[in-house]
């Protein structure tokens, strides 16, 4: 658990069916490569190992791209940018993380705010 809605959903999802959607992958790259800072190679043998429609040189390759190894523009991903803009309503991240079902709306993506404001 990374504490990020997002990620979170994302990982559990793929634990549970073996699928992930696009951008969920590209979401995930970023945030464990540049944000966490975590080895590249970790990330591509993971779902090497868990994804069912895992495609050698499309996995290889976008997670060698999006940990910027490959040269040219880093795409960095604010996942909760993402989350919000992609997930308004909190449906997916609620889904996949149940903790977060009494969570307020307005703090599904951010819930560590709601310490801060309750």
């Amino acid at each position: 658990t990374t504490g990020y809605p997002l990620v979170d959903a994302n990982m559990r999802e793929l634990k549970a069916t073996g699928f992930m959607s696009n951008r969920g992958r590209q979401n995930v790259c970023s945030f464990l490569t540049i944000d966490m800072n975590m080895d590249w190679r970790y990330g591509g043998d993971y779902f090497e190992e868990t994804l069912l429609d895992y495609d050698v040189h499309s996995n290889w390759g976008n997670w060698a791209s999006g940990a910027g190894m490959t040269g040219g523009r880093l795409n960095r991903f604010n996942v909760v940018k993402q989350s919000k803009d992609y997930d308004m309503g909190g449906d997916y991240v609620r889904l996949w993380c149940p903790e977060l079902e009494n969570v307020p709306d307005k703090f599904v993506h951010e819930p560590w705010k709601m310490s801060h404001i309750l």
